[in-house]
């Protein structure tokens, strides 16, 4: 179908930011977001104009002729799905992104009408099979200056047509967009806290291990720190050398008690030593018993060998005074018996 040439130019064509408008085929149906949906991924169709706020478009400057296309009522951006390039590539909507699926450059042609291109691309925005009806699905494909590739850019003069419908739907939209967002922030605060934990976790892990091996290695230390007095202790300690200390002391204690042996005669009584000699020698006997009983001890405690020779000097002395009265009371009855003797002879 051949184009019927106009007088317009190129520079009367202005978009401004801030101002809303439709984008119309050839036949007046306007590009909108199916079904007025607010979801990511809604499609782009072809429409009878209603005046409602989901079938007119802002353009956002993002350059020189480039520009981010974006819908009065979901406030979401026309965009290529999967960021495709391809012949065929569909056209949806989605949140704003620094993405270049959403760039798009408004070519004007000779009569008022614009190509659309993707600056990804550089494919014009296409009706699909070149259907103009209502429904008619929007893609991408190469440039072949057909009519299905013609736009009218036209800005909204009228107040939008309000809609019940569309009000409603876009509250629940809102709604659902706003326990998405808590959702959101109780799984960030979830994840924040299961990475404190686990770092808690973690470093206390890494704590008692330093304990344990510190506890480890002190336990380990302290048998080597020990064991030299282990060593020496019985050295110090053993019967063997507590015996031989004994009877060193012994020997000693016995040598010096030698010299002084021949104190014992030293009473110049020896007659009336002689005397009591029948009773006294009698009563050193435990002395004897003493000595013979103390031998083995010096194999035992060091101190026993030196009792035997202090023990007779000291005793020796207690029967000797008690000898002399025995020895008087002995001399009597024979002074009596003499006395006698001497009277009958006469």
């Amino acid at each position: 179908m051949a184009v019927k040439k106009t007088d317009k130019k190129v520079s009367q064509t202005v978009i401004s930011e801030g101002k809303f408008y439709t984008i119309s085929a050839a036949n007046g149906r306007v590009v909108e977001v199916a079904d007025y949906n607010t979801e990511n991924g809604a499609k782009i169709q072809l429409w009878d104009d209603a005046n409602a706020e989901w079938q007119q478009w802002g353009f956002v400057r993002a350059g020189e002729g480039v520009y981010r296309i974006k819908n009065r009522f979901t406030g979401k951006m026309l965009d290529l799905d999967c960021s495709g390039v391809t012949d065929g590539t569909r056209v949806h909507q989605w949140e704003g992104a620094q993405a270049s699926s959403q760039l798009w450059v408004v070519e004007p042609i000779h009569d008022g009408r614009v190509k659309i291109k993707s600056n990804l691309s550089g494919k014009c925005l296409d009706l699909v099979a070149t259907n103009t009806d209502n429904g008619a699905l929007v893609q991408i494909w190469a440039d072949l200056d057909g009519e299905n590739q013609y736009w009218y850019i036209t800005d909204v003069t009228r107040k939008p047509k309000p809609s019940a419908k569309a009000a409603a739907a876009k509250a629940k939209a809102e709604v659902k967009a706003a326990a998405d967002s808590l959702g959101d922030a109780a799984t960030d605060a979830v994840k924040l806290a299961a990475a404190v934990w686990n770092d808690a976790t973690e470093n206390a892990g890494k704590l008692v291990d330093a304990a344990v091996k510190a506890v480890s290695d002190f336990a380990d230390a302290a048998p080597k720190a020990t064991a030299p007095k282990a060593e020496k202790a019985p050295e110090k300690k053993s019967v063997a050398g507590a015996v031989k200390a004994a009877r060193a002391k012994a020997a000693k204690v016995v040598e010096p008690a030698a010299p002084k042996a021949p104190e014992a005669p030293k009473a110049p009584e020896a007659p009336k030593a002689a005397k009591a000699a029948p009773k006294a020698e009698a009563k050193p006997a435990p002395a004897a018993k003493a000595e013979v009983k103390a031998e083995p001890k010096p194999e035992v405690k060091a101190a026993a060998p030196a009792a035997p020779v202090a023990a007779p000097a000291k005793p020796a002395r207690k029967p000797r005074a008690k000898a002399a009265p025995v020895a008087k009371a002995e001399e009597k009855p024979a002074a009596k018996k003499a006395a006698t003797k001497k009277a009958d002879k006469k």
